[in-house]
């Protein structure tokens, strides 16, 4: 009698709820579909603009990382792929699912895609855990005149005349957390004879953050004067809107289109961005600033 009742009891009770179907993140869905270009977009926000207060999800970091590895949906870069790696290896790590496994697998994979770079592209890796740039080609070169060069780096600029070279820092880390959309060089002939051509670069990058609420972004033109091996900071121009910076937004047509450079009797470079309104400046001559 006893057998009869515990088999009724088990028969009446009632059944466990279904287990409620695990989470599945619109990036992994967008992966899974072969989407990478919106996959891409969405890890770039997650890992690029977290919310105040919060960290970058170890997954997102992850999977960033290998986009940028294989190249899917965004330019490969390897070296980025390196940093978001090394970054997963430290959420990995110190993370609320953190695991003695779970370091030896994040580790496992930074060995695989970080060992094959070279010195001086595992040390920008390091620099892009905390500093990524998005845009602009390591080592990328632009010619001033023959024997006269100037690359940008991560955080710096290296300027190379007639076999003599200067590394500076960039004013303002402009390449920290950001994409450059534009690296333009002019060189500008003298309004009068006996002066040297004047080479100005352009720059303009995109930033975003989050100001209470409210993420914004902030596009910034620079312009700098390569001056012997000096490079001058010589205005700075700066458009701010809502909304995130992935996918970079379109270059207003007043960047698109260039500055106008008129350069001076007197030596001085005025520059003129055809906005509403226009907005123009001065920059002064050589022989102010020596």
């Amino acid at each position: 009698m006893a057998g009869m009742l515990l088999a009724a009891a088990i028969v009446l009770s009632p059944a466990p709820p279904p287990r409620a179907p695990a989470k599945t993140e619109p990036w992994a869905a967008a992966i899974k579909r072969g989407d990478f270009e919106s996959a891409a977009t969405l890890l770039q926000r997650l890992v690029f603009e977290p919310a105040r207060g919060s960290k970058p999800d170890a997954d997102a970091l992850k999977q960033l990382a290998l986009l940028y590895v294989d190249g899917k949906g965004v330019e490969k870069d390897p070296v980025l792929g390196c940093g978001l790696l090394r970054a997963h290896a430290v959420a990995a790590a110190t993370g609320p699912r953190a695991t003695a496994a779970a370091k030896r697998g994040a580790q496992a994979i930074v060995d695989r895609y970080c060992s094959p770079l070279s010195p001086i592209e595992r040390a920008a890796a390091f620099a892009a855990m905390s500093c990524p740039r998005v845009g602009l080609q390591r080592g990328a070169t632009v010619a001033l005149e023959p024997g006269w060069t100037i690359q940008f780096n991560d955080r710096s600029a290296t300027v190379a005349r007639n076999g003599q070279v200067r590394e500076q820092p960039l004013a303002g880390n402009v390449l920290c957390r950001s994409q450059v959309l534009l690296v333009r060089h002019s060189a500008l002939s003298p309004a009068s004879h006996g002066r040297e051509v004047r080479h100005v670069i352009e720059l303009v990058t995109v930033q975003s953050g989050w100001h209470g609420a409210t993420l914004s972004r902030e596009m910034v033109w620079q312009l700098y004067e390569v001056r012997g091996l000096a490079l001058d900071l010589a205005a700075v121009q700066r458009w701010q809107d809502t909304g995130s910076a992935w996918p970079a937004p379109p270059l207003p047509d007043s960047l698109a289109h260039g500055a106008n450079f008129s350069v001076q009797p007197s030596g001085e470079i005025e520059y003129l961005i055809p906005d509403e309104p226009p907005r123009k400046g001065t920059v002064a001559s050589q022989q102010a600033v020596r």
